[in-house]
């Protein structure tokens, strides 16, 4: 079930489509905890809506301080030193793999269980309407697509698109 709980969200002022959707992390169906294979990630990756996707990341720190990227073989543009040692960041990850579908990973790192800063709203609705606007889809997705991806979701005005 990848991705868990992708959702598609609309404009409350207009019934037009609009090409954003949340989701929770790869992997984040099976478990809150546990390591995530390369395998679940393919599967991640090939369930996201395109074309010209751009995956907004909130993942960051757990409020304990580890990565939210610690369960993968790759790692945040964020992450220590330390952190790094899993090779790849998510974006190389993603263009070694599927390169040719040009998948653009934005970070704004965010701590699980603490909202999202007011800043850091601003900057992402700067993002999310200008990668829109130049025919982007746009996955925000954090750790299991609902708290902090609806914050975000809130502040743009938008609600989810039930539509088929």
């Amino acid at each position: 079930m990848e991705p868990y709980r992708k959702r598609r969200w609309r404009r409350a002022s207009s019934p037009e489509r609009i090409a954003f959707y949340t989701c929770a992390r790869p992997g984040r169906s099976l478990s809150k905890t546990e390591p995530v294979s390369d395998q679940i990630v393919h599967k991640w990756v090939k369930g996201l809506p395109g074309p010209n996707t751009t995956i907004i990341s909130l993942l960051g720190r757990k409020p304990d301080g580890m990565s939210e990227f610690s369960f993968y073989t790759f790692h945040s543009q964020v992450d220590t030193a330390g952190e790094t040692l899993n090779g790849e960041s998510f974006q190389e990850w993603l263009d070694h793999h599927y390169n040719d579908r040009r998948i653009t990973v934005v970070e704004h790192p965010t701590t699980d269980y603490r909202g999202v800063p007011q800043s850091s709203l601003s900057a992402i609705a700067e993002d999310v309407n200008r990668l829109l606007a130049d025919g982007h889809t746009v996955v925000l997705v954090d750790s299991g697509g609902q708290q902090r991806t609806g914050k975000v979701c809130e502040y743009l005005g938008l609600i989810e698109d039930t539509r088929s």
